[in-house]
């Protein structure tokens, strides 16, 4: 008996002794980068003022990046993690160019798009052959019309021809002088699009990636556990974001004070529109990035969705149940 009052004893002294051990470390320092204002800026921002990645003994101090692709990979330069988006040149070229740089999860914004076309064109499929105006190789339209090129089954790289043709007023202008024979239009431009006689095919939700949180392999490789730990503040982060409106907006606020409460408003039902509580990465939308570049780089070809992603730590909280346990409703994942 007393035997086992004794080894009771030392379990419990222990166990005192590792919780105290717990308590008393020093959070993980890290440095998260960001480049202006944007849905992942939005959710850094919750992440830190409320005090959400605290709880995962995450210490994040914030960087600002005047330009996050304009330095491609060097961007990455003396921070562990960097968050946003712009032209896919400057994520995929460096890593054909044998960089280890690699995005955890990826911020998708589904948005209606219709096509444009010439008053002979019945479907996206008969652009084949045909010439595609856009605003820029990898912008946001350019990205789009690869989509829907995919989803009618033609090849964006080998069937049609892109032209840069600038925004979406340049756009419906070419379309109406038939220099171009189709073109991505939100339903802004489309509706002025008819007025100029320019045929509009049935409007589509497309998926487009409006921001990344990237990190690199080696950062994974030298301490993997504070990845995770960071992964799963972020996601944690999202839950706040979503589900407290009032703080998140008074968030947005100290860091937008120059902008009206109304605008800031607008913003927040914007972000939080685009959000998922899971941001794993859209294969359409990843592919769509895989064929601009190979409109340019031809080795882009041999790249995989893998090559651009690592999704193990998001997989691992959807599987633990994690996000479930975030949410008092059910959500689809």
């Amino acid at each position: 008996m007393r035997n086992l009052q004794s080894s009771k004893l030392v379990a419990a002294f222990f166990a005192a002794l590792l919780c105290a051990s717990s308590a008393g470390a020093e959070p993980k320092k890290l440095r998260l980068g960001y480049v202006g204002w944007e849905v992942g800026a939005a959710i850094a921002y919750v992440g830190l003022d409320g005090g959400i990645f605290k709880q995962y003994d995450i210490d994040v101090e914030e960087v600002f990046i005047r330009d996050l692709f304009g330095g491609g990979v060097q961007s990455l330069i003396g921070v562990d993690f960097l968050v946003g988006f712009g032209n896919p040149l400057g994520l995929i070229q460096p890593i054909i160019s044998g960089s280890d740089i690699v995005s955890l999860l990826a911020h998708v914004s589904a948005e209606p798009y219709a096509m444009g076309v010439s008053s002979n064109i019945k479907s996206v499929r008969d652009l084949k052959g045909k010439r595609i105006g856009v605003s820029q190789v990898g912008g946001r339209s350019d990205l789009v019309a690869r989509v829907m090129l995919r989803r009618a089954g033609l090849d964006p790289v080998k069937d049609v021809q892109f032209v840069s043709a600038g925004f979406g007023p340049n756009r419906v202008a070419a379309l109406a002088k038939d220099l171009i024979q189709g073109a991505p239009l939100n339903f802004q431009f489309a509706a002025e699009a008819k007025k100029f006689g320019v045929k509009i095919l049935d409007p589509k939700e497309v998926p487009i990636i409006t921001a990344l949180l990237m990190t690199t392999r080696s950062m994974i490789k030298k301490d993997e556990e504070t990845v995770r730990r960071f992964v799963k503040g972020y996601v944690a982060a999202i839950h706040y974001f979503l589900t407290r409106r009032k703080e998140s907006i008074a968030i947005i606020k100290k860091y937008l004070s120059s902008s009206e409460g109304s605008a800031i408003e607008t913003m927040y039902e914007t972000f939080a529109a685009q959000l998922k509580p899971l941001p794993l990465p859209d294969k359409e939308a990843t592919q769509a990035m895989i064929d601009a570049i190979a409109t340019v780089d031809v080795k882009s070809k041999t790249i995989n969705p893998s090559d651009l992603f690592d999704s193990r730590f998001l997989e691992e909280l959807k599987a633990s149940g994690f996000v479930e346990k975030l949410y008092v409703e059910k959500i689809s994942l």
